[in-house]
């Protein structure tokens, strides 16, 4: 494949010093690889001496040479060089001082003659391990083919634009939307709709009693991070809600922030920082942007609690990121499957959004931890740049399509926000209704963008493909309470392997 050849060019290069490492995933994700697995395969590349090649030899000391040259210290990588040490002859040190590299043979006293070698600690029979499913290859150009097959995917070319691709489509009809209007917080007070929860009739499923067991527990245990350490103090606390107003756990705002401030000299550099330890933390798309007021909520409503009241936002940046879902389990939509890998997201979530805030405050700034709550979830990851709202009513990504949960931290650690991108989102979703085609409750439009919204849980000022969140709540209902992603798996850019571009 020239695709294969061109990525083993790149490692050559690589291994030369001809390449950094920053190019090498330029290059390698121009040629279909995923960020992911560019980045993993830059992290694994190694030098030809290290994998058994040819070792230079010292030379014999003589009787009139003086004595060799003290060796300098070391260079201490920086912050940002850390991943470029990460190979089978070196440790992961993060610079720290106390670091010592692989001890190499030294000649015991009297046999200076003999010349000192190397001894790996290592077998010289190397085989080769795949970073993403870590399954093992006898040689580099199998690992090479594997991973083409296996982990790349297609990706569109996306540009960064000064505006966000939605904006045609506001009006000056568009204001803070009241999270007491959102379908599930209506589920809890408005009696109408009650009603007609009241009058939906399980489902009969063909499905055994040890089955339906395994499969709660399936999901009981994706959410069980966040359901107990995401908020306590506050009652009864399910998961997937995010922060509650006054309580403890992971998702609190109520964190000490440090004393001292580090001082940030270079916002772009602080902003590159901050989405390493994004990734470092778990986050697989990480962008940032300053918070606009009409994305965040007018009132905030806690289900578990029933508290409501006005929400402000004073924090200026909104660290927005996106954690992929396991497709294999999506699309057995809708099951015990499914939505346990979304309920494994959800506590992801609290967990990466907790420790990235933990981050920022001990540089001495404010940060709190976000999941579904306080804002809209998908303009902020708009406005971040990582990718466009769909007909579904999702946010699609180039990388994961609508295969993903978005989470936020808001901060006022000076940063540098990034632009949006438009690849082809909008056109493409306009004649392609796959999603709309498989909604079990046909809750998904068919025709053009709207200004008519199906219920007060679709936000007025925007016209858009309205998604009827009440009929598709109802549906959630109807199948005993397990979530629905078909939308999710069917449309195209959720595919691991786009073979269809």
């Amino acid at each position: 494949m020239k695709e294969a050849a061109r990525i083993q060019h790149l490692i050559k290069q690589l291994q030369e010093s001809r390449l950094s490492r920053r190019g090498f995933i330029r290059a390698a994700t121009v040629l279909g690889l995923s960020l992911g697995a560019a980045e993993a395969l830059a992290g694994c590349t190694y030098s030809p001496e290290v994998a058994g090649g040819p070792t230079t030899t010292a030379p014999t000391p003589s009787a009139t040479a003086g004595p060799p040259p003290t060796p300098g210290p070391t260079p201490t990588p920086t912050w940002f060089e850390v991943n470029d040490d990460f190979c089978p002859t070196h440790e992961i040190h993060l610079g720290n001082p106390g670091y010592t590299p692989i001890a190499t043979y030294a000649p015991p006293p009297g046999n200076e003659q003999l010349v000192p070698t190397a001894t790996p600690w290592f077998s010289r029979a190397m085989i080769w391990s795949c970073p993403a499913c870590l399954q093992r290859f006898a040689t580099q150009d199998e690992l090479m083919q594997h991973i083409l097959t296996g982990h790349a995917a297609k990706m569109p070319t996306a540009h960064r634009v000064d505006v966000p691709t939605y904006t045609p489509y506001l009006t000056d009809k568009l204001e803070r939307f009241d999270q007491r209007n959102h379908v599930f917080s209506r589920a809890k007070w408005d009696t109408e709709y009650q009603a007609l929860i009241s009058q939906v009739t399980p489902r009969l499923w063909n499905i055994t009693e040890d089955e339906m067991q395994q499969g709660r527990a399936l999901v009981d245990g994706g959410i069980y991070t966040d359901e107990t350490a995401g908020n306590y103090n506050v009652g009864h606390y399910g998961g997937y809600s995010g922060h509650l107003q006054g309580s403890k756990g992971i998702y609190s705002w109520d964190e000490p922030v440090a004393a001292r401030q580090v001082p940030v000299k270079d916002r772009a550099e602080m902003s590159q920082r901050i989405k390493q330890v994004a990734r470092l933390y778990g986050a697989d798309l990480v962008g940032i942007t300053p918070v606009k007021p009409v994305w965040i909520y007018s009132h905030y409503f806690d289900r578990e609690t029933l508290a409501y009241g006005r929400l402000e936002m004073p924090l200026k940046y909104a660290i927005v990121m996106a954690l992929e879902m396991d497709f294999s389990a999506i699309r057995r939509s809708p099951g015990y499957e499914s939505s346990a890998a979304t309920s494994t997201i959800y506590s992801k979530m609290a967990e990466v959004t907790s420790k990235l805030a933990r981050y920022i405050r001990g540089l001495g700034y404010p940060a709190v931890p976000s999941g579904n709550d306080t804002a809209q979830n998908i303009p902020l990851a708009i406005d971040a740049g990582l990718g466009e709202l769909g007909r579904l009513g999702l946010l699609l990504t180039p990388e994961f399509g609508a295969r993903q949960r978005i989470c936020k931290v808001f901060t006022d650690l000076p940063l540098e926000a990034d632009k949006p991108i438009d690849f082809g989102i909008q056109k493409f979703c306009e004649t392609c209704l796959h999603c709309a085609h498989v909604c079990p409750s046909q809750a998904i439009p068919r025709g053009e963008r709207s200004l008519e919204r199906t219920s007060m849980s679709n936000r007025p000022g925007i016209k858009r493909w309205h998604i009827n969140v009440a009929k598709c709540y109802l549906f959630w209902v109807s199948n005993k309470g397990i979530d629905c992603s078909n939308c999710i798996a069917a449309c195209p850019w959720s595919y691991p392997n786009r073979s269809w571009l």
